[in-house]
């Protein structure tokens, strides 16, 4: 055949239908078309029953249409009856204890996992059993989670789990079998499959008009296909085991004709013209379109009340409209019962024929509702949406493949029965530590994704596959525990700090502890570790660290009474006198000192027994302070600033004479300078308005007057 044109082939279970289409411009061109009608008994309900009947069929088509066509046909696009097809939903579920990226093949594995979920479910037990009798056509993702949250990709996302939902979808194997059998004795080879009712929406109900919820209805001899489109979408598909045969079986009862002759009749009445026919008895009959209306009036409201009840499963309600296509669709009252049934208006149920196909050109003749299924598979082939029945082998096991466009390595091990989950290395045991009172758990190291190869290619579960590909496939290495280290794990260089203390580099690093002992850095966590971290943080902190005390007592004698006080720890940074509060940074300069105790600080309570009076000379007032004893250590005189040592004997008395509150006139000389008449001449002083001498007592209040000679009597 030349390139881009196609043998497709509708085989019915009354009639065998062949097409050699091509695209055009438009959209497709009929270029030659053939129809026959199967033997008695080859087909039943959309099954072949007699493989070597229906090959007999196909080979007059071919041989029609290769007269036709002036070349030899060898291959076909062929479709299964809706009846075959089932469905089953499964999910997968990837766990990792702390937050992993998700790969393409990662992914992969997880929605290949899910759909073995959904074979098991359809077999009870083990996929095998599933695996034997079906062939797995498709699946598509219903929903991603990503952490328990739906999420449209899980495509390099981060979490520590993913889970998906499928829809899977199976043919029989014994339906792929008989149709490639009965095409190989015909002389020809199955180019693509695809589903009927798949086909006939490709035409009828293209992706512009899915929007629309509407329903097709493919009424065939033996079965009745549905689909319903929603939301730009495939919504489901369905199928009736009732349909023409149903009512070809009505007549022949009510009138007593064999099947050949019942099918005669319901082909042939219309309200023109009586029917002749002859019955089982050889009585010669000539039937009205009234009578045959009468006698098929229960099978066709049968036929209604079935299609309408599968629509309101598959819709949830009515559909908008519904469009009727195949031979059975003509049945006379068909389309008005069913839109009875469904409670919708007669005008949005209706039958499409061939002459609704705008774009489809070519065979005029080629007419009528059972023209748009062959059609439709023409279409579907060219568009690329057959599958293609393939031949390859997985690790020497040789199988038949159904491949479609986006056939895969990954669906090649479903054929086989190799789980892709079970193939991958897992992830290494994970362990559990406790820091600080915290319970924390390690990851193990993700194992090896299985190794695959394609004819003797690296490949991944993506790679697409050919007939005759050679597939092998290798478990994966399985991580192993995890490898985290003592300073990895607490990132103890966070609080690891390099400082100059009093001219020397110091390191200070956190105080880490394992099961109660010191462990160096490198030390390789192990599970149920307890791990406790310490870190210094300021300067009191590594003072205490360093064993450095903060104080230092000493003792020393106090009027030959022992005494203790304490020496502070004081530090500089950067020359700068800081609190020992201070944070901790790199690559300070700190130096630290004690701190020595003045005989100030030490006989600080004694001297405030020594209080000051104030007393007013000459209308001044002025204060007086006690006059300090001097502080004698180990026999020495020192002033107060002396800084106290260890065994120092101290002696101060400031009860002595003359010192703590006993001031005399002669005091007030410390703090008051006379007038330069009364230190040249002299005078006299009084106290309170009394005259007094130089050694006279004084006390807080009281009032003194220093008269030069010669002006008390100028005052007088």
């Amino acid at each position: 055949m030349s390139t881009g044109d196609i043998f497709a082939l509708d085989i019915g279970t009354r009639k065998i239908a062949g097409l050699i289409m091509a695209p055009s411009e438009e959209g497709y061109v009929i270029k030659h078309a053939s129809m026959h009608q199967q033997l008695p008994g080859a087909m039943a309900d959309g099954q072949i029953h007699h493989i070597a009947a229906v090959a007999r069929v196909i080979g007059k088509v071919k041989a029609e249409l290769e007269e036709a066509y002036g070349a030899p046909l060898e291959r076909a696009a062929v479709a299964a009856a809706g009846r075959s097809l089932i469905t089953a939903t499964g999910q997968s579920t990837l766990t990792f204890p702390i937050s992993q990226t998700f790969t393409a093949d990662t992914i992969r594995t997880l929605e290949l996992d899910a759909v073995w979920d959904a074979i098991n479910k359809l077999s009870g037990l083990d996929g095998r059993g599933v695996m034997d009798s079906y062939l797995c056509v498709g699946y598509s993702v219903i929903q991603n989670y990503l952490d328990g949250e739906p999420i449209g990709s899980l495509l390099n996302h981060q979490g520590k789990e993913a889970q998906v939902k499928v829809i899977a979808t199976f043919l029989p194997r014994i339906v792929i079998d008989s149709l490639g059998t009965a095409l190989e004795d015909a002389g020809l080879i199955m180019d693509s499959l695809t589903l009927e009712p798949i086909a006939a929406m490709q035409v009828v109900i293209p992706p512009t008009m899915r929007m629309l919820n509407i329903a097709l209805v493919d009424v065939g001899a033996g079965t009745s296909d549905l689909a319903v489109s929603a939301e730009g979408t495939i919504k489901g598909y369905g199928m009736v085991s009732y349909a023409g045969d149903a009512i070809t079986a009505g007549i022949a009862e009510s009138f007593l004709l064999d099947t050949k002759m019942a099918e005669k009749v319901k082909v042939e009445i219309s309200p023109e013209k009586r029917c002749q026919c002859t019955d089982v008895l050889g009585n010669t009959l000539s039937l009205t379109y009234q009578e045959v209306l009468e006698a098929i009036e229960p099978r066709v409201q049968t036929l209604a009340e079935k299609i309408s009840e599968r629509l309101l499963e598959l819709n949830g309600t009515a559909p908008k409209g519904v469009i009727l296509i195949g031979g059975g669709s003509l049945t006379p009252g068909f389309d008005t019962a069913l839109a009875r049934c469904l409670g919708l208006p007669a005008n949005l149920v209706r039958v499409r024929s061939r002459d609704s196909l705008e774009n489809v050109a070519g065979v005029p003749e080629f007419a009528g509702p059972q023209a748009v299924t062959p059609i439709g598979i023409g279409a579907t082939h060219l568009g690329g949406g057959g599958m293609q029945l393939i031949r390859v082998t997985v690790n020497e096991q040789r199988l038949q493949v159904l491949r479609m466009t986006s056939s895969t390595v990954g669906d090649s091990l479903l054929y086989a029965g190799i789980v892709p989950g079970e193939f991958a290395g897992r992830p290494g045991p994970a362990y559990t530590v406790e820091l600080n009172g915290r319970c924390i758990t390690l990851a193990g190291t993700l194992g090896n994704p299985p190794l695959l190869l394609k004819n003797g290619e690296e490949a991944s579960l993506d790679t697409p596959i050919n007939d005759g590909d050679q597939i092998t496939v290798r478990k994966g290495k399985p991580g192993h525990e995890p490898q985290i280290t003592l300073g990895e794990f607490t990132e103890a260089r966070d609080y690891t700090y390099e400082i100059t203390l009093n001219g020397s580099p110091l390191k200070v690093e956190p105080e880490i502890l394992v099961n109660g002992n010191p462990r160096p850095l490198n030390y390789v966590l192990r599970d149920r570790d307890t791990i406790t971290v310490r870190p210094i943080t300021n300067f009191k902190g590594l003072f205490d660290h360093l064993q450095i005390p903060l104080e230092r007592e000493i003792t020393f004698f106090l009027n030959n009474v022992a005494k203790t006080a304490a020496e502070r720890l004081e530090i500089r940074i950067d020359g700068v006198q800081h609190p020992l509060n201070t944070p901790l940074r790199d690559g300070i300069s700190v130096e630290y000192e004690r701190k020595g105790l003045s005989l100030r600080e030490i006989l600080n309570p004694q001297e405030k027994q020594m209080q000051g009076i104030e007393v007013t000379i000459n209308d001044r007032k002025v204060t007086l302070q006690p006059k300090h004893p001097d502080p004698v250590v180990n026999g020495q005189k020192v002033s107060f600033d002396y800084k106290i040592r260890p065994h120092d004997r101290v002696e101060f008395t400031p009860e002595a004479p003359g010192t703590l509150n006993h001031f005399i006139v002669t005091d007030i000389f410390r703090v008051y300078e006379p007038e330069e008449e009364f230190l040249a001449k002299g005078g006299i002083i009084l106290l309170n308005g009394v005259e007094t001498g130089f050694t006279t007592s004084i006390k807080h209040g009281d009032i003194l007057q220093l008269i030069p000679y010669g002006a008390e009597t100028a005052n007088s």
